[in-house]
Order: structure tokens, then C-alpha cells, then sequence
């Protein structure tokens, strides 16, 4: 049983696509009598009373409600957003976490953070996106970027969850579930680049034997060969995700020192490439497919893309001073010099609005926003000479166009993408910089989006550990939860942190590289219900008959066997007495119309509620795009 917390509400018909729900604190809208869904009996003096069948019995027709089409919620669309945001550039500071509890001299953090699912918060025996995310880091001592704690934090109040000794602090890691268990796992390098898995409950599942040629690497994850198994791609190392055992190490060109691998089937052959330095290498094998013509001794980075429109993904290198695009087989496409020799990674998305993607990265003392043939849209002063920081990119006015987020040695920006206009910075932030960036996630699962980012005092007196801003209004676009890796491209680790066999090029779907589209999770059902008719034969006798109608306004299908429960409140208390499943119900349509019978017993003084993805427990099997509409709740006394 639960307490009575909804109000009444009339849903209109199935032909006006204007379907509604009720939620908590709502008001009941007034009954829609511009159409009749159904032809009902007048209602206007209570349920209709029939006081006899041919039996001598009581009886009652109700009408039952016929199949239909309805409109789909664009908010339960991929890629979707619906809603205004006022002020966007009122921006709060939700938490930071300045240290260890234990000690609070480590404190500095110089890689980007990495957000994911990791404790089941809601008590329903699953980690899953219900949860609150969950952030982790490396923090180490003061100019010490070798020797680190890993830090596991809650994303909602940055409380730390476990603490585990003697991590690289200078080396990128990994959200995903690596061993196909169903929970999100953690990929990150001791102090002598050694690769460790752990659990998300830090205990050690693995180390690897081997060590990684970088001093400073960073590591993705993949299913490099579409069979079902991931594999860790840690700068030179290939492992297996459930064992570390190695598979193979990438040969890579000497000079190049800084780099991280970029992973995706550009060709798609079915077998996925890793890009690495100024290589491009066969997945399953290891093998250099070509090499580019460019080479970037302090910094070379790639991002995977479309620029041609074609199915295929083309491949844009950053370094030496330089931008290079090339085809899928190496063919060189675009070459312009652009910026310093030392840039940072890059990051992609329409950052103008006007259909086409921008390529955006820093280069020392200056931030370049590039068309793809290289020609530069606008620059920004910046302050990066000690690294060579990336950038991310989202929409938080929700205008169309991505702005850029990018943090230097003393100061985090959100540039205008089309005109590099500063919307928002702040001074509580320093960094030696390596190539950390400010990720965007719904940090804690309140439906707006969070700026979340890494500081340290490396030669700087500033900002420490991790900071999580937020919007001091009702919010920003809602993202997605979690940001799981350096090399975010939206599709490349699902939102649970599963690591798809064969996933959707990304540059097909949302074409971004470190950016990310509002609601970037997959297409999602959403359940509603109304109650076209009911009638009363006989409050002594009986029965009650209700007639209910199911919709799905969401964007994905519903399989057979979704749980539906009818509850009868008495006495402010909701207790309940029928139970049943739904048939399959396709995204865009509503069932025809099911008879619930009661008897004059089973009726409380305060109605009742049908409540749908409900098993009579208050257990839920559906990840809905809007949870608060699928009950129907009937305040009044049926039988006064």
C-alpha cells in the first residue's frame, strides 16, 4: 500500500494528441467536452446506474475505448530537448570536494573527471540509471602528479565513496563495465603504468603485466572486434577487459609524446580502428593501416568525424601547428595551418547553429574555433602555456548552437560557440593543465545538466580537487548521466556503461567528439493512462466496472508484460486489489480499451488510482522519459 499523493485528471482523446498525466503538486485540469473519446453515457449527475439485467441482476454497460495513434513527446526523442532556459549563465557552484578527508594536503586533481553509475542509491537491488552518478578522480599531493589516490565521489554531495593508494594522477581512466557483469567498472594506472581494473566497490579485479610506454597515459575502451567482449586500449597496450590479458601493443612512431588513442569503425568493415599518434591501426589485429603525414612531437591529438557526408567516419588530426583531415583509407582531405605546436585535444559539434559541425581546440595562449576546411571562425586569449588543455562542448541556452567549455591555468570558460563571446568564467580554478577538460553530466539525476571540473596548485594558488557547477534557476537542458572517458563520442559506451558490441558511428548519429547533445540516451517509451467511462450498477450489489486506455507517447516500443495496478484509497491510505499486464504497445499508439470489475467491498471513501509499470508494490520495469504521468488518479467517493 502507499499514501494518496496525486490529484484527478481528465486525458482528452486519442484524435487531439493531447494526452496528460498527473503529477505530484499538480493541479486537475478541468474535463475536456470538446470531444468525446468514446461514446460514453452522460455522466453529468455521476456513473451511470443500470438496476437490472435479464436476470433479475444488477448490470451496467460501460464503453470501451478503440486502438489509436498518438502523438510522440519529442522529449522522448535521442538527441531531444524540450523546455526554455532563463538566464543561462546563472551559475552556482553545487559542491566541492577540496581533498581527501583523511588528508587533506592531496588535494590536486589534473585529469578530467569521469562520471558514471556506481552505488545503487534508491534501495532497488541494481546500479542503473535511477541512481545518482557517481564521480572519479586521482588526487595527489602538492607538484606530485605521480604518486595519487584514486577518489570514487557522490555525485550529489561529492562525498567520498572509497579511497585506493598509489595511482598515476597524471593518467586518464575508464567508466565501463568491462567484464559484461552488468556494473560499471573502473580503469585506471598504478605509479609504474600498469593497468588496474577495479569494481565499484574499488576492490581490484585485475593488473596488468605489462606497462604502457606514455608516462603519462590514457586509456578507452572498446569492442574492438564486435564480439561481445571489450577490450582496454591503454596508449600502446591492448588488453582483454575481463582478464588484462594483453592481446597485442601498437607499434607507434618514436617523438610523439603526447597522445591518446581514439577508437571507431571509420571504415565500417565491422572491425573497429585505433587511432594513436599519427597511426591508424586495425582493432582486431594491431596492425598499421597508414600513417598520416603529420606528426606532433608535443601534443597529437585525433578526433573521429563526418565531413564529407558520406556513411564513413573521416579521421581530423591536431598537431605540429596544424590541421590534417583525411579519408577513412588515409587520403589526405583538408590541410591548414592552424594555432601553435603544442594544442590540446579537440572537441566537435555545431557550435554555430547553422547544420554543420566546427572543429574547436587551444593552442597555448589562444583558442581556435575552425571550420572543417581549416579557415578560423574566432579566437580567444587563453593561458595555457604549461599544457595543452581540451575542450568540450553542449548547449545550455538551448538556442541550437553548442557553446565550448574549456579550462586554462587559472580560469574555466563557457565561449558562445558562433562567436566566442565569454558567457561565463570564474577564477575558483588552477592548473598546471595536462589535457584535462570540464565534462557535462547530470551529476546528480535532478534533470538539468552539470559542469563538472578538475584543479590543482601546481606553481598556481587557486582552486583545488573537484567542482560541480550548476544553474542557479530551474536548470539547463537535461543531459545524459555520465561522461565515462576522455574520448566521449555519445554512442561509444552506453549510458549504463555496457560497451556495445557494434555500436552507432557516432559521427552518424550526433556527429560530436567531446561534446555532448541534450538527452543523449536512447529513445524512450513513455506510458500514460486514462479512463474514457465507468458506470455503477449497484453500490449495494455491485458491480463496478472501469474502463481504462493505455498510451505510449514515448519514442521506443513496449514489449508485452508491463505490469499495471489499481489501487482503492480509504482513508487517505492506497491499498491494491487488481493486478494484470499490458499487451505490446508500439511507440506512437494506445491499446484499445480493458474493463476493470469491482464490488461495492473493494471501494475505499477516496477512489482509487490506476497506475501503469506498477506490479501492486510500487516496482517499476520501464526507464520512462517521464515518470510522474502514468497513474490516473479518481479523488472522489464512487459511491458517495
Amino acid at each position: 500500500m502507499f499514501r494518496l499523493s496525486m490529484l484527478a485528471l481528465w486525458l482528452s482523446a486519442c484524435t487531439e494528441y493531447e494526452l496528460e498525466g498527473t503529477k505530484d503538486g499538480e493541479e486537475p485540469a478541468p474535463p475536456d467536452t470538446s470531444t468525446e473519446p468514446v461514446d460514453t453515457a452522460d455522466s453529468s449527475e455521476g456513473p451511470p446506474v443500470d438496476t437490472a439485467d435479464s436476470a433479475g441482476l444488477p448490470d451496467c454497460d460501460v464503453a470501451v475505448a478503440s486502438a489509436c495513434e498518438v502523438e510522440i513527446q519529442s522529449e522522448c526523442t535521442a538527441g531531444s530537448w524540450a523546455g526554455t532556459v532563463t538566464d543561462p549563465w546563472d551559475v552556482v557552484v553545487e559542491w566541492n570536494y577540496s581533498g581527501l578527508s583523511s588528508d587533506s594536503s592531496v588535494h590536486n586533481a589534473i585529469t578530467a573527471p569521469l562520471v558514471g553509475n556506481l552505488t545503487d542509491d534508491d534501495g532497488d537491488g541494481d546500479v542503473d540509471q535511477d541512481d545518482t552518478p557517481d564521480v572519479v578522480t586521482v588526487v595527489c599531493e602538492s607538484s606530485r602528479f605521480i604518486v595519487g589516490t584514486l577518489v570514487a565521489l557522490d555525485g550529489a554531495t561529492g562525498v567520498e565513496l572509497w579511497t585506493r593508494s598509489d595511482f598515476n594522477a597524471s593518467a586518464g581512466g575508464v567508466l565501463a563495465d568491462i567484464d559484461n557483469d552488468g556494473v560499471t567498472d573502473v580503469v585506471a594506472f598504478d605509479t609504474s603504468n600498469h593497468v588496474v581494473a577495479l569494481d565499484a566497490d574499488g576492490n581490484e579485479l585485475w593488473r596488468s603485466s605489462d606497462s604502457t610506454k606514455a608516462s603519462e597515459p590514457q586509456a578507452t575502451v572498446a569492442d574492438l572486434d564486435g564480439d561481445g567482449t571489450p577490450e582496454i586500449i591503454a596508449d600502446d597496450l591492448v588488453l582483454a577487459g575481463p582478464t588484462g590479458t594483453l592481446l597485442y601493443k601498437l607499434v607507434l612512431e618514436s617523438g610523439i609524446r603526447y597522445r591518446m588513442p581514439a577508437v571507431g569503425d571509420i571504415d565500417l568493415d565491422g572491425v573497429q580502428e585505433i587511432i594513436l599518434g599519427d597511426g591508424v591501426f586495425n582493432g582486431s589485429t594491431g596492425t598499421r593501416e597508414w600513417s598520416a603525414s603529420l606528426t606532433g612531437g608535443r601534443g597529437h591529438w585525433a578526433a573521429i568525424l563526418d565531413f564529407d557526408g558520406d556513411p564513413e567516419g573521416e579521421v581530423a588530426m591536431v598537431a605540429a601547428g596544424s590541421l590534417h583531415i583525411y579519408d577513412p583509407d588515409g587520403t589526405l582531405l583538408v590541410s591548414s595551418s592552424v594555432g601553435s605546436t603544442r594544442p590540446g585535444p579537440p572537441c566537435v559539434a555545431d557550435f554555430d547553429g547553422d547544420g554543420t559541425v566546427e572543429i574547436a581546440w587551444a593552442s597555448t595562449g589562444e583558442f581556435n574555433l575552425c571550420e572543417l576546411d581549416g579557415t578560423v571562425v574566432w579566437s580567444q586569449i587563453v593561458d595555457d602555456s604549461s599544457g595543452l588543455a581540451a575542450c568540450s562542448g553542449y548547449d545550455f541556452d538551448a538556442d541550437g548552437a553548442y557553446e565550448i567549455l574549456y579550462a586554462d591555468q587559472e580560469q574555466v570558460y563557457i565561449f558562445d560557440g558562433a562567436t566566442g563571446t565569454v558567457r561565463f568564467s570564474t577564477g575558483d580554478h588552477s592548473s598546471g593543465t595536462l589535457w584535462e577538460f570540464p565534462v557535462v553530466a547530470d551529476v546528480d539525476n535532478d534533470g538539468s545538466a552539470e559542469i563538472i571540473y578538475t584543479s590543482n596548485d601546481y606553481g598556481i594558488t587557486g582552486g583545488r580537487g573537484v567542482t560541480v557547477l550548476g544553474h542557479g534557476g530551474s536548470g539547463w537542458p537535461r543531459s545524459g548521466p555520465t561522461w565515462h572517458v576522455h574520448d566521449f563520442a555519445v554512442t561509444n559506451i552506453d549510458p549504463d556503461g555496457h560497451v556495445p558490441a557494434v555500436p552507432d558511428p557516432p559521427w552518424q548519429v550526433h556527429n560530436v567528439y567531446r561534446a555532448r547533445p541534450a538527452v543523449d540516451g536512447p529513445d524512450l517509451p513513455n506510458l500514460s493512462v486514462h479512463m474514457p467511462d465507468m458506470c455503477v450498477a449497484s453500490c449495494e450489489q455491485g458491480p463496478i466496472k472501469l474502463s481504462f486506455q493505455v498510451f505510449n507517447q514515448g519514442a521506443a516500443d513496449v514489449g508485452a508484460g508491463v505490469p499495471w495496478a489499481l489501487y482503492m484509497v480509504d482513508g487517505g491510505v492506497a491499498t491494491a486489489v487488481r493486478t494484470g499486464t499490458l499487451d505490446a504497445l508500439a511507440a506512437g499508439t494506445g491499446l484499445e480499451g480493458f474493463v476493470v470489475e469491482l464490488t461495492p467491498e473493494e471501494l475505499g471513501d477516496g477512489g482509487f488510482i490506476m497506475a501503469m509499470d506498477d506490479d501492486g508494490t510500487g516496482q517499476a520495469v520501464l526507464d520512462e522519459c517521464d515518470e510522474g504521468d502514468n497513474r490516473f488518479v479518481y479523488e472522489d467517493s464512487v459511491c458517495g
